[in-house]
């Protein structure tokens, strides 16, 4: 009897750090946001106040920024320098989607950035701040909801880990 309630114990224990690691994520995902919306805003500043063209804009950025970022970011550049084939569109979707891989966005968000890049580099200064303005704008609202969600999401993660716990636990039993 002890040991069925020892293996109990450690079974409800095991499903409750599950529950916590998916809340986790879950907050995680909304952290990464709130990052890509601050390295976006460093992006039109320096677009905007320092007329950086995008290469030296994503360098300055990307030395200041953590990782999967930074490498993102100095990838693009030196991209850029090389002036490898392709277009700045095709460089930018192809390296969002291969560096931001592990960042912890979700990957509907992985998409909308890489496709944002289509009209990121074919315009002038005013024009890159206006499409940045307007996918900051559309990050807000992804955020808004997201923020929404989260909370719901956060306290279902953590009853899931306990609740089936316990079922596992009366199951075994």
């Amino acid at each position: 009897m002890l040991l069925k309630t020892i293996g109990g114990v450690l079974v409800i224990a095991a499903t409750s750090v599950w529950g916590h690691a998916a809340a986790e994520r879950v907050k995680n995902g909304y952290e990464q946001l709130l990052y890509l919306q601050k390295l976006l805003y460093l992006l039109r500043s320096e677009i905007l106040y320092a007329r950086a063209y995008l290469g030296e804009a994503f360098w300055q950025i990307g030395q200041k920024a953590r990782s999967p970022y930074r490498e993102w970011l100095i990838g693009l550049c030196s991209q850029m320098e090389k002036e490898q084939s392709g277009t700045f569109a095709s460089m930018w979707e192809e390296g969002t989607k291969a560096g931001l891989k592990a960042s912890g966005l979700p990957e509907g968000e992985i998409l909308r950035l890489a496709a944002f890049g289509n009209q990121l580099g074919i315009a002038d200064v005013e024009m890159q701040v206006k499409t940045l303005d307007l996918y900051l704008e559309e990050l807000r609202i992804s955020m808004e909801e997201m923020r929404e969600e989260m909370r719901t999401k956060i306290r279902l993660c953590h009853c899931l880990g306990v609740m089936s716990g316990i079922f596992i636990t009366v199951l075994l039993i």
